[in-house]
């Protein structure tokens, strides 16, 4: 991104009252902006380096931004807190462990280990109808996606069994309906 923002990206840069929200397309400058409005909160003194939260989705974009942010901020000064929405979430659960009951020592996995651990575990799985066959291991990937998704969107296991009775149901009777 050059040094000369438009019209929209100096109004976010330059932004004095409040938290600022930036929302934009990708390659539209966004982590310009944002490193560009900690280093002038910073050295306007409108805020310390400790009260700054600055959050995205990738850890590209979170570590981009810690590198542009420490090359332009005085040197000893360092903002803590840019860094996924995912690992902002882990740090808070981790230093509150305790208030949700979790143990503080317990330690999230990434895709590649949950599929590790499905492979590990396939057989321990109360599967009768559906024992895999062949390449045991080749929809294993998919199925731990498929689960992630339905976590995303807070699908209980309850709700997919009901939702896939229902489908398989009306799958059957429509099949039966097109034959007979």
């Amino acid at each position: 991104m050059a040094n000369n923002p438009n019209k929209t990206q100096k109004d976010a840069i330059e932004h004095k009252k409040g938290p600022s929200l930036v929302i934009a397309g990708a390659g539209t400058g966004k982590t310009y902006v944002i490193t560009q409005r900690i280093i002038q909160l910073i050295n306007d003194k409108l805020a310390n380096s400790d009260e700054i939260l600055a959050l995205t989705f990738t850890n590209k974009a979170a570590e981009e931004m810690s590198e542009r942010v420490d090359k332009e901020l005085p040197l000893g000064t360092f903002v803590d807190w840019i860094m996924t929405f995912h690992s902002f979430c882990e740090r808070i659960l981790k230093q509150n462990a305790i208030h949700f009951d979790l143990d503080p020592n317990y330690q999230l996995i990434n895709q590649i280990e949950a599929v590790h651990l499905f492979k590990e575990n396939l057989y321990n799985f109360s599967l009768s109808t559906f024992r895999p066959s062949g390449n045991k291991y080749k929809f294993v990937a998919d199925i731990v996606q498929y689960f992630s998704k339905l976590q995303d969107e807070l699908i209980s296991p309850e709700m997919l069994l009901s939702w896939s009775t229902r489908t398989i149901e009306a799958f059957i009777q429509e099949l039966a309906v097109d034959v007979f």
